[in-house]
C-alpha cells in the first residue's frame, strides 16, 4: 500500500513558499515514511538602474561571505529497542534571481526524513 501527501502553500505577503510531499508505503511487513520539505523565501530585493549598477551590487555581495555560506547536515539514529531507523538530510544556501529591474535574494531550506520501522502487529 503507498499513500502519497502534496502540499504547496505560497503566500504574496511573507514572500514564501513551502512545498512538501509525503510517501508512506508498507512492503513485506516494513513502513517506509519519506518527507520531503523545501522552503523558499525572499530576504531582500534590490532595485538596479544599470549594467555598473548590478557590477557593483554583486561585488559587495561576494565580499558578505556570511550570507554565501551553504550548510548541509545529515543524522542517522537507531533505536535497537523499537527497531527504528531515522535518516534525515538537511540544505540551506541562498541564490539570486533577476526580474525586470530588480535582483531578488532567494533563500532555501530542502530537508527529507526517512523512517523505516516495523508494521505493527495486529490482534
Amino acid at each position: 500500500m503507498r499513500e502519497l501527501i502534496f502540499k504547496n502553500l505560497t503566500t504574496l505577503t511573507s514572500k514564501k513558499r513551502d512545498v512538501s510531499v509525503e510517501e508512506v508505503v508498507n512492503r513485506n511487513g516494513l513502513v517506509s515514511s519519506t518527507k520531503k520539505r523545501s522552503l523558499y523565501f525572499v530576504r531582500g530585493s534590490h532595485q538596479i538602474t544599470s549594467k555598473k549598477d548590478l557590477d557593483s551590487w554583486i561585488s559587495k555581495r561576494k565580499k558578505d561571505s556570511g550570507l554565501n555560506k551553504k550548510f548541509f547536515h545529515i543524522l542517522r539514529k537507531y533505536s535497537n529497542a523499537s527497531k527504528e531507523d531515522n535518516l534525515m538530510c538537511k540544505m540551506r544556501g541562498s541564490f539570486y534571481v533577476i526580474s525586470g529591474q530588480s535582483v531578488h535574494n532567494i533563500v532555501f531550506v530542502h530537508a527529507i526524513k526517512i523512517k523505516i520501522h516495523k508494521q505493527a502487529e495486529e490482534k
